[in-house]
């Protein structure tokens, strides 16, 4: 072979590779995995195999990248490939399907029990590259699988469905394999349908904060109120978050609705500053990806100063579910940002998640809520009232408040007055009620005395 016939197919190979490989790890790319997933398609129809599409994407990448630059996320990236290729047999065909995506094709391993150890297989490779760069990151993936022909004849058909059982594994917690099932694609329509009204709500402002009394349980003088989201329909009906559950999963729509939430409560607190009432808390629920993006606090900061509200005013509520989904180096940060600004930091649902006592040492709480299930048979159940005396005791050592959640009668106040808890919220003060509504609770219930208890606590209405 001449030199310029070696250089020429030198030149060919090189613009193969670039046209059908992927530059980082190696692998075929997007484009060139769907060609050969369409003859393999054709092969297995005419020849009446089976086939396992699988779509494998990295859990909160986005996060290692912040953390650790693009340069450690690449080196992920490449180990990722080469720790799947050796699970692999030569028949299947791997695919770096875009940013932190792959996409596997399996042809010799089609039986569930073959499919499943392939699954798990590789969620534990993916599980193993991140916490040996950083410790203090937690890495795993989500995996979503769709069979041919069981669910699809197609290339797009059966990329489509696995995209929908990867939804599906990321919403049941990430760190799964989900195989698809048709009952998913009516759950994404329902979606899709809850986020079209969702959005038409919030555009008209037919979603606006009610806000549920917090009582000082020493003398029941009012404390604030925790907002909490409404839909108003034209009929009047009130509908509440969990009858958008689905629409609220999305990230961007729980963004949407926390800004207009934050804006609407400080608008209130602002009102109610004119108007002369006195200085009254209000708490607000604060969502993972509100928190995810970094911003959360200079977005706080701003609002506070452009409507003139004095950051003491206002608590941020969290879950400890959110502790646990969120990059710990960001949370942190933006804890400490929220508690330098001013705002207070309460923990929702205590008692109901994990490792409680290492985020009130790790996090700059000054709140806990002691979640209602705690609290409904606190009279009668002695486990209950041991656990709740616990929590009680533990947050006075550590100088944070204490708000019982759930409280619906007078003998659960009386022992949790007796067990000194300091604030509570629940039916037996009020339900959640109107801004206009919330201002008359709040003012008369500052002047208000014990004896008077009966004439200005709302009604279940």
């Amino acid at each position: 072979m001449s030199k310029d016939s070696a250089a020429r197919r030198a030149i060919a190979n090189r613009l193969w590779e670039a046209t059908h490989n992927d530059a980082l790890t190696g692998l075929c790319n997007r484009q060139h995995f769907q060609d050969l997933f369409r003859k393999a398609l054709t092969q297995a129809h005419y020849a009446g195999r089976r086939l396992a599409f699988l779509l494998m994407d990295l859990d909160n990448f986005k996060d290692v990248n912040s953390t650790l630059g693009h340069q450690a996320g690449d080196a992920i990236l490449i180990e990722t490939a080469e720790n799947i290729r050796t699970l692999l047999s030569a028949n299947d065909t791997i695919s770096r399907f875009g940013g932190d995506e792959f996409a596997l094709l399996l042809s010799d391993h089609t039986r569930e029990d073959e499919i499943k150890l392939v699954a798990d297989q590789l969620l534990s490779v993916a599980a193993a590259s991140v916490p040996r760069l950083s410790p203090k990151l937690r890495s795993s993936a989500s995996l979503g699988v769709s069979l041919f022909p069981d669910h699809g004849s197609d290339v797009g058909e059966l990329i489509q469905n696995a995209e929908l059982a990867l939804y599906r594994a990321k919403a049941g917690g990430r760190g799964r394999a989900e195989v698809f099932k048709p009952q998913m694609r009516a759950a994404v329509t329902e979606r899709l349908n809850q986020m079209s009204t969702f959005r038409a709500l919030l555009e008209t402002g037919s979603i606006t904060p009610y806000y549920q009394p917090q009582v000082r349980l020493t003398d029941r003088r009012s404390h604030g109120f925790e907002a909490l989201a409404r839909w108003i329909l034209p009929n009047g009906d009130v509908l509440l978050p969990g009858d958008f559950r689905a629409a609220l999963e999305d990230p961007d729509a729980a963004i949407l609705l926390g800004e207009h939430m934050l804006r609407c409560v400080t608008d209130d607190l602002r009102r109610w500053r004119e108007t002369g009432m006195p200085a009254c808390k209000v708490s607000i629920n604060a969502t993972a990806p509100e928190l995810k993006r970094g911003d959360y606090p200079e977005k706080i900061a701003s609002v506070l100063s452009r409507k003139g509200v004095p950051p003491r005013l206002l608590t941020i509520e969290i879950t400890e579910t959110v502790l646990l989904d969120e990059d710990v180096l960001q949370l942190e940060k933006t804890l400490r940002d929220l508690k330098d600004l001013g705002v207070s930091i309460a923990l929702d649902d205590f008692g109901t998640g994990f490792a409680t006592l290492t985020h009130l040492r790790s996090h700059p709480i000054d709140q806990i809520k002691i979640d209602r299930s705690f609290i409904s048979e606190l009279t009668s159940n002695d486990d209950d009232n041991a656990i709740v005396r616990a929590m009680l005791s533990l947050a006075r050592s550590l100088g944070i408040e204490t708000v019982a959640e759930g409280l619906e009668n007078e003998a659960q106040l009386r022992c949790l007055q007796m067990l000194g808890c300091e604030y509570a919220q629940g039916f037996y003060f009020g339900r959640a009620i109107p801004a206009d509504e919330a201002e008359a609770y709040f003012r008369a219930h500052r002047a208000y005395r014990k004896a008077n208890l009966a004439h200005f606590r709302i009604g279940a209405a």
